[in-house]
């Protein structure tokens, strides 16, 4: 199986955090990242990646806590 390589940004978007007063002031909206087992190379690692690339992951087979069914 050949390794796998994934780049994300750093902050998923930029929005606006608002008071109750409706004052703005800019605020990140963070990645939900989760901690995986992942085989690469024949190998064991464990990674934290984003819910968006575990789902990539899952389809591939590469991730150790789940298989598809065959």
């Amino acid at each position: 199986m050949s390794s796998f390589a994934f780049k994300h940004r750093s902050t998923a978007h930029i929005g606006n955090k608002v008071s109750h007063a409706k004052n703005r002031s800019k605020r990140p909206f963070k990645f939900n990242l989760r901690t995986v087992t992942v085989l690469i190379e024949g190998q064991k690692q464990r990674m934290r990646v984003p819910a968006k690339v575990l789902k990539m992951l899952k389809k591939s087979g590469i991730t150790t806590h789940w298989q598809k069914p065959e």
